[in-house]
């Protein structure tokens, strides 16, 4: 039997964007894939000459690396977000001031009855010698299986029967025993669930591109929990302790281009929106949405897709109008054009192709929706940096991101003072009449700007 043991937590290792060693504490409870590292966040703070009466913005703040590194330094932080389960892992991982006594005790009790509940039902603890784990039960007659409207959400293979079983029985145990407390709480333990989901329990992992893995028939789920947990409550005892522990931070669920929630006097922007590619951002932390009942059915998934900026065809919608915001721009134009010849061209006529042309035109108007909204929150004299990529998604015609984007922020009225190279993709192909092959070189680029 395929059975895997509970893994240490892990973190990205090697790359540009890996986290470093020293921050492994809050960062590593959970972190996007392509995330940008801590380090960067220091690197334009620093270069920005922000202190402790400044603000720092990060209205895509995904999995919270500014909000955090910035109350690391004793600064305070403001993260916006679209996404429910991003909103929720940010708030965890910028929320110090929670009782770790009183979460310890929970955390006891927790592993306890969800112990004796999975031996009941037929999946105890894997280090427990018993002919149950060769045995078959029914899951879905105990109530230990997700409703048939998550399951449609599920990509296919993504979990494996008993592990899914054995997250559900920890996931019921959290909302059981987190009922009448604080709601952080609750989103403390959820999000130590997320990092097992993400980090061992399920049969995916990233590359960038998030794929299907060797199914899994099973999973020590409650002894990574565990460890997990104990992880988060050591490193927040030491954050309580620090000289930045009380700093003020704050997360909303808001959509980028309507930033009315947020509080006005922001010194600086360190962000990295979505980029104009096919990435379905949604699918990327699909699974751990599903088990922490974020999404529930399509309808629940659609409602997030509608309130996150247009970047690839599966968030575009009949009646968006973003791109009107950029009909002005011949550069950008240009490029919706480009792709829908090139689509023509090649006698690409599935639905997603025949939007390509159109997501291009979405994301540029919807940026240029953000940065309008931005504008009015900002003090005079404010900074900005987006990490952006250029791209080759759409039938390999090329978007240069930022500088398209550089054209957008200008017309609303911001100074580019600056465009960083942050790193290259090498080994694109592109097929070339006389080589055959061209090797092309794809940029990651940090814009900068500032409201004159």
């Amino acid at each position: 039997m395929n059975v895997e043991p509970a893994k240490e937590p892990t973190r990205q290792k090697g790359a540009i964007n890996s986290l470093q060693p020293e921050d492994l504490p809050v960062h590593g409870w959970y972190r996007f894939v392509l995330s940008y590292p801590p380090h960067l966040v220091r690197q334009y703070l620093k270069e920005f000459k922000m202190s402790s009466s400044d603000i720092v913005l990060d209205p895509f703040c995904g999995t919270g690396t500014t909000v955090v590194e910035a109350k690391k330094n004793g600064i305070q932080g403001v993260g916006c977000d679209a996404h429910p389960f991003a909103a929720m892992v940010s708030r965890v991982k910028t929320n110090w001031t929670v009782d770790v006594a009183a979460l310890r005790k929970l955390f006891k009790g927790i592993l306890n009855k969800s112990e004796a509940v999975a031996s009941k039902h037929g999946v105890p603890a894997l280090g427990f010698v018993s002919l149950l784990l060769q045995e078959e039960f029914d899951f879905k007659a105990n109530g230990f299986c997700l409703t048939p409207d998550e399951a449609k959400l599920l990509p296919t293979g993504f979990l494996s029967q008993r592990p899914l079983v054995r997250l559900l029985i920890i996931r019921d145990q959290i909302e059981s025993d987190c009922k009448g407390e604080p709601a952080a709480f609750r989103e403390f333990f959820l999000l130590a669930l997320a990092h097992v989901i993400a980090n061992g329990a399920g049969n995916f992992a990233f590359g960038p591109e998030i794929y299907r893995t060797k199914a899994k028939a099973d999973y020590d789920v409650l002894g990574h929990f565990a460890k997990q947990c104990d992880l988060m409550l050591q490193e927040m005892l030491v954050l309580q302790k620090s000289t930045f522990s009380k700093t003020p931070s704050s997360i909303l669920l808001c959509d980028a281009r309507d930033l009315s929630k947020v509080p006005d006097g922001i010194s600086c922007v360190i962000t990295s929106p979505p980029y104009p590619n096919e990435k379905d951002y949604t699918r990327t932390t699909r699974v751990e949405s599903i088990l922490l009942g974020l999404l529930t059915d399509r309808e629940s998934l659609r409602d997030m897709k509608e309130s996150l900026l247009r970047s690839n065809t599966r968030n575009v919608f009949v009646k968006d109008n973003d791109s009107a915001e950029v009909l002005s721009f011949p550069s950008i134009q240009k490029v919706c054009r480009d792709i829908e010849d090139r689509r023509i061209e090649l006698k690409k006529d599935s639905g997603f192709e025949k939007l390509y042309h159109k997501v291009v035109g979405h994301y540029f108007g919807g940026m240029r929706r953000h940065l309008r909204a931005l504008k009015p929150k900002l003090r005079r004299g404010a900074k900005l940096a987006y990490v952006v990529g250029d791209q080759l998604s759409f039938l390999m015609v090329p978007v240069a991101t930022a500088s398209l984007l550089s054209e957008v922020a200008q017309a609303e009225g911001y100074k580019t003072i600056g465009c960083n190279l942050w790193r290259e993709r090498i080994g694109t192909k592109i097929r070339n009449s006389t080589t055959n092959q061209t090797t092309v070189r794809v940029r990651e680029e940090i814009l900068l700007l500032q409201k004159p």
